[in-house]
């Protein structure tokens, strides 16, 4: 957001009291950083999910070798991607789509980043 924009905001709404941004977000581990994963997948956005659908990714971490988490864990995060970008191809313009994947029902939002830019987030159906 540039300055014109924010005196905008404030004339309009008044002083910004606070923000927490998708870099503290990303920092706190509320949102898992999925960007490389989905550039592979073929998502040109950066990618994040929310913790909860990392935790339907990574749901062995407590397996008996973390070789085999690590692969669980790379296959599950790769079809969710995949799914997610055919929800994306089969939309087609719009912001938010609704799909399916390991069972459960999830969702993105592609929407501003702290810069402005564009970012998806995943999330599972009624986390906003």
């Amino acid at each position: 957001m540039n300055d014109q924009d924010r005196n905008t905001a404030a004339e309009i709404f008044g002083e910004l009291i606070y923000s927490y941004t998708r870099a503290q977000a990303l920092a706190d581990g509320v949102l898992v950083d999925l960007t490389e994963r989905a550039h592979r997948a073929g998502i040109r956005y950066p990618t994040a999910c929310t913790a909860s659908v990392w935790a339907l990714i990574d749901c062995i971490a407590n397996s008996d070798t973390d070789e085999l988490a690590g692969i669980v864990r790379d296959v599950r995060a790769d079809a969710v991607l995949r799914d997610l970008l055919a929800a994306i191809r089969k939309a087609r313009g719009t912001d938010r789509v609704n799909f399916q994947a390991l069972g459960a029902a999830l969702w993105a939002q592609c929407g501003p980043g702290d810069a402005g830019e564009p970012v998806i987030t995943l999330m599972q159906q009624g986390e906003d």
